[in-house]
């Protein structure tokens, strides 16, 4: 069985348009956020975890790090880089959305809104008006089965 649905007003369809810009910006600055907190051991194991990768004492401070201990600090470099590159691109979107959210605030017509509002009040004092109907039979209904009683 089809359902009939009534079309959207314009206010309805920007607003879900908006929604579904905002959960798509969300989610992907989610992931993005997420590569940027990812921890140096996701490649499976610990760098200089092998003895005869080096990695002992630096006797002077003149001699270049251990093995071990350049390959974790240019992980850790190479990963702060990453990080900040997607911080930028999560922000360079939320820009964006901001952007959109003015410039269709500055697009939006007053007349439209005017309308918009009008028709909305209407169907509220519609609705006010069935309610009072309503109330007005079922008080009557309610006096009969009272007369009816006594």
């Amino acid at each position: 069985m089809d359902r009939i649905e009534p079309d959207q007003t314009p206010a309805e369809a920007w607003k879900s348009s908006l929604d579904a810009t905002c959960n798509r910006l969300l989610s992907h600055y989610h992931g993005l956020l997420r590569s940027a907190a990812s921890s140096t051991t996701d490649g499976g194991g610990q760098v200089g975890s092998d003895p005869r990768a080096g990695g002992g004492p630096m006797r002077d401070a003149d001699d270049p790090p251990p093995p071990p201990l350049a390959a974790n600090v240019k992980m850790t470099a190479l990963q702060a880089k990453l990080s900040t590159e997607n911080l930028c691109v999560a922000s360079s979107n939320v820009l964006d959305l901001i952007r959109t959210l003015r410039l269709s605030v500055l697009l939006t017509d007053d007349d439209l809104i005017r309308a918009e509002e009008e028709e909305e009040a209407l169907g509220m004092f519609e609705a006010c008006l069935r309610a009072e109907d309503e109330y007005a039979s079922l008080e009557s209904r309610l006096m009969d089965l009272r007369r009816r009683r006594v």
